[in-house]
């Protein structure tokens, strides 16, 4: 593979010296920042005797022929950009010149700056751009993770359940909960646990540009990434008036709707830019709907040397989730066998098989107790509903000519949850099902309307987990000479979550019990919308601060920063036993018979709500890094750092209150080297990396170890190292004017480094006896959940104008399944993870734009996609605890990628 690498960088090194036989002047007119190519620019050639112009097509592409040698000046101008100079020479071939014009509209480059976007050749970490052409061309109706796998390092799939908006990603083997998200330089990772909901959003058409930062990356705000950050840029800053419609279908009934209009520049400095959608789908998965609408509106306003700017977005949406994983057989016994599972006797269910789902004919009973349905329904036993407006405030003020101040407050308020099903005694997930394979709603139907005290047993529940969140990011950069830049800011931030179950759909049934509230008599009924099984608050506050030196000449670009952030977290338990205090030692007083303490009985209306103090955390990094310009071509550069990462909420409270024992920061180590190679038509880096995670941390529900089946218990893993090393190579070749190349290696070896321990913690938040403080084995395992290895070759070809094509393909190779590290205990047991089988997917995009008609304005195109057009089936995802053993594939659980499918849409613009 070393010797492939080598050979393909070198072939790649001569392809811009290959010679042209013609005298002409062309190449492509390109946003600066984004790469998005600028259709209708125009270009003009004076000199030597000449003048002569051209327009850019619509893949901003340009040519200027007949042209004898000499010398030439070549200009480039686009409304709302500054126009580019070059001069160029021609002697004995054509020349290729390539236009990046940076914006004329200042509010876009400031937040462009407040988002922390690298720069090429100038900002010293791997990071790769989509631009808007790509993703209009490329997303087919998918979560914004997916366009993201042809960039090197990145594993994304539909995420366990395949259902819309529940893709996950990770970058170098790190899952997203440690990818820093920013929409707009605002953080929009969950407070919590640090997920990423791509539900929330539907940021595909509003997207201006999209880059993925690897490794350390040049944000300034103090974002608990290891594995990268990944910016979002939207629209809104725009100064060109324009319309936008399209209508979308496809496979599973998908459907989508769409209107954007942006005012461009008003009088008295205003702009405006409003977008809308509306998204149905069957899905691919079973019962797996999609049912969304999204908003977003932006108003900017200059004022003096202030830009505001305002914008707001949502998505409410409903979706159908798949979150029983089943043994592979369930879903195809021949592909079971291939890969070495143990068939399963009425299996063959079919890829997009779904378990959580169930047909249900509810009825009641007339004056002679004879049935009266109300007909069949289609009900989902796991669902998610959700809302989270965002809205943010931007302040950019260019003080004076070296001070430049950005100031963001914005709020955020989600509503919504999950739908499950729920034993009503046990607390466990519905388990009967029926021939069919699927819930057997209509047996627990009639069970719990058939009973003698018409009590359900089992139940549907809303998990809710709604939000509150607030925050603010001030930062300033300061010229000290002109080489020198000082940048510091602030980002604080506060975020109450409120968890609870609801009963959903009591099911036949008049009530259940059972309520898990512990200041209630456990008989006391309840009713559709009454609280059950837990109810708490998460608070979380957060305060950072950052400090960054930058040196930048057109050689040389050094930066070095700094983080620190005090984070604490509390927990208030609504349905833990109330307590009193007695001689300033806190004394649980439950519901029932009173308590007695030093001869005096409190009764649990003398305790007050359990509310946790404030767990206080502070953690740090440091970074530093040089991009050299070894000539106008190549460059090189490294950035080092480490990270002292505050845990997640989650790794601290239990749900029951209880808060777990000796939790401390995680340390993050990173070193990164990398050469580049710019021209016109070829852009490559090579990059290599090495990030040793310390003292990582992680917790994973489990059985009781003592034989105790009727007992929930938590497994805590502590002083575990992960080191992630490996290599990534990325291409894009300009091969003609019509056929473009794109290409990425990525080869890893991440493995856990030294042994670990894991306590055993009960439900009441006692260790369990005989697992304090226990060994696991983990020295040289394969780290898993992510492919390690990936290809991908990708072409954009022109056969005629205006009608693109897209082939792309991608490999993913050497993917070890999750595993709960609690198997592997001795020194014995210590083994390898599942290898997953290598995938590979061919994906076809392509689209014509008709030529402009009504006087040159309205431009009408198409654009389609077939997703997987080989129809191959692979595993994507493997959760933890899908197999009955960490190597033997015989009982292996987990889920499949979708099957073919495809999307068409029409589009109308003006």
């Amino acid at each position: 593979m070393k010797h492939f690498i080598t050979a393909l960088f070198a072939v790649l090194l001569t392809l811009p010296a290959l010679a042209q036989n013609t005298f002409s002047i062309r190449g492509r007119v390109l946003d600066k920042v984004t790469g998005e190519t600028l259709p209708g620019a125009t270009v003009q050639v004076s000199g030597n005797g000449q003048n002569t112009g051209a327009g850019a097509d619509t893949d901003g592409g340009y040519k200027i022929g007949s042209l004898p040698a000499g010398t030439y000046t070549v200009q480039a101008s686009f409304i709302g950009y500054k126009p580019n100079t070059q001069t160029v020479k021609i002697s004995t071939q054509s020349v290729v010149v390539t236009f990046s014009l940076s914006s004329d509209n200042a509010s876009l480059e400031e937040v462009q700056v407040v988002a922390s976007q690298a720069q090429e050749r100038e900002t010293p970490v791997a990071f790769s751009a989509v631009n808007e052409v790509k993703l209009r061309e490329t997303l087919a109706g998918r979560d914004l993770p997916m366009i993201l796998n042809e960039t090197p390092g990145v594993y994304a799939t539909q995420g366990s359940g395949g259902g819309a908006g529940d893709s996950r990603i990770t970058i170098r083997g790190f899952d997203q909960r440690n990818v820093a998200t920013l929409v707009n330089g605002v953080p929009v990772n969950d407070m919590e646990n640090g997920q990423v909901f791509w539900s929330n959003w539907d940021l595909g058409d509003v997207t201006k540009s999209l880059q993925v930062q690897r490794g350390l990356s040049a944000s300034k705000i103090a974002v608990p990434a290891v594995g990268g950050t990944i910016n979002i840029l939207t629209k809104g800053f725009d100064d060109k008036r324009s319309a936008l419609a399209r209508v979308e279908t496809g496979s599973n009934n998908y459907r989508k709707y769409s209107l954007m209009l942006s005012s461009g520049n008003l009088p008295g400095d205003w702009a405006v830019t409003a977008y809308g959608s509306r998204r149905t789908s069957d899905g691919w998965v079973s019962h797996a709907f999609d049912d969304a609408w999204t908003y977003f509106g932006n108003i900017s306003k200059r004022l003096g040397s202030h830009n505001l700017s305002l914008t707001g977005m949502g998505s409410p949406q409903r979706h159908g989730q798949r979150f029983t994983y089943n043994f592979l057989g369930t879903y195809s016994n021949a592909k079971a066998r291939e890969l070495g599972a143990t068939p399963v006797a009425g299996g063959d269910r079919g890829f997009d098989y779904n378990t959580d789902w169930g047909t249900l004919n509810r009825y009641t009973l007339d004056a002679n107790k004879n049935r009266i349905y109300q007909g069949p329904e289609d009900i989902n036993t796991a669902a998610n509903y959700y809302h989270k407006p965002q809205i943010s405030l931007n302040d950019f003020w260019q003080v004076n000519d070296r001070f430049f101040l950005s100031s963001v407050v914005y709020a955020s308020f989600g509503n919504g949850g999950g739908v499950g099903g729920l034993n009503g005694n046990t607390g466990t997930s519905l388990t009967e099902s029926n021939a069919t394979g699927q819930k057997d709603l209509q047996k627990i139907y009639d069970d719990n309307f058939n009973s003698p005290t018409k009590r359900s047993t089992q139940i549907l529940v809303n998990s809710v987990n709604s939000h509150r969140w607030y925050g603010f990011v001030v930062g300033g950069d300061y010229l000290l000479k002109p080489t020198l830049t000082l940048s510091a800011g602030l980002d604080g931030r506060t975020y109450t979550g409120y968890h609870y179950r609801e009963v959903r759909d009591l099911l036949g049934g008049d009530y259940v019990t059972n309520p898990g509230n512990r200041n209630v008599d456990p008989n006391t009924r309840l009713y559709v919308g009454d609280k059950l099984g837990y109810n708490y608050d998460g608070r979380t506050d957060w305060l950072g601060g950052y400090g960054q030196l930058e040196y930048k000449t057109p050689l040389l670009s050094a930066v070095v920063s700094g983080t620190m952030s005090q984070i604490r977290y509390k927990l208030i338990d609504y349905f833990g036993a109330r307590v009193v205090t007695v001689n300033g030692t806190d004394v649980s007083v439950p519901y029932g018979a009173p308590t007695m303490v030093n001869g005096t009985a409190y009764t649990n209306a003398d305790g007050r709500t359990v509310e946790t103090g404030w767990s206080n955390f502070n953690g740090y990094s440091v970074k530093a890094g040089a991009n050299y310009n070894l000539t106008e071509h190549d460059n090189i550069f490294f950035n080092t750092g480490y990270n002292s990462k505050v845990p997640f909420f989650s790794f601290v409270y239990t749900r029951s209150g209880g808060q777990f024992k000796d939790v401390r920061n995680e340390g993050i180590t990173s070193f990164e080297v990398g050469y580049g190679i710019t021209y016109p038509s070829l852009k490559a880096t090579l990059n290599a990396y090495y990030t040793l995670w310390s003292n990582k941390s992680s917790s994973y529900a489990g059985t009781d170890p003592t034989g105790n089946s009727n007992s929930s218990v938590f497994y805590t893993f502590r002083n575990v190292n992960a080191r992630h090393v490996g290599i990534e190579l990325s291409v894009a070749q300009e091969i003609s004017r019509s056929l473009q190349l794109n290409a990425a290696i990525s080869l890893g070896d991440w493995r856990w480094a030294g042994d670990g321990r894991y306590t055993v913690i009960d439900a009441n938040n006692n260790v369990v006896p005989g697992y304090e403080d226990n060994p696991i084995y983990l020295d040289g395992v394969h780290v898993g959940d992510a492919a390690q290895n990936q290809f991908q070759l990708g072409l954009r070809y022109e056969p005629f104008k205006r009608f693109y094509i897209r082939p792309s393909y991608l490999l993913f190779t050497k993917y070890y399944a999750a595993f709960n590290p609690n198997g592997l205990v001795s020194e014995s047991s210590r083994t390898d993870s599942y290898r997953v089988p290598t995938s590979q997917n061919l994906d076809l995009h392509l689209g014509y734009d008709l030529p402009a008609i009504a006087h040159d304005r309205l431009r009408l195109g198409i654009k389609g996609s077939v997703l997987n057009v080989l129809d191959q089936y692979f595993i994507t995802d493997i959760p933890i605890g899908a197999s009955t053993s960490v190597t033997d594939p015989r009982g292996l659980k987990g889920y499949f990628n979708r099957g073919r499918t495809f999307t068409i849409g029409l589009s109308a613009t003006l």
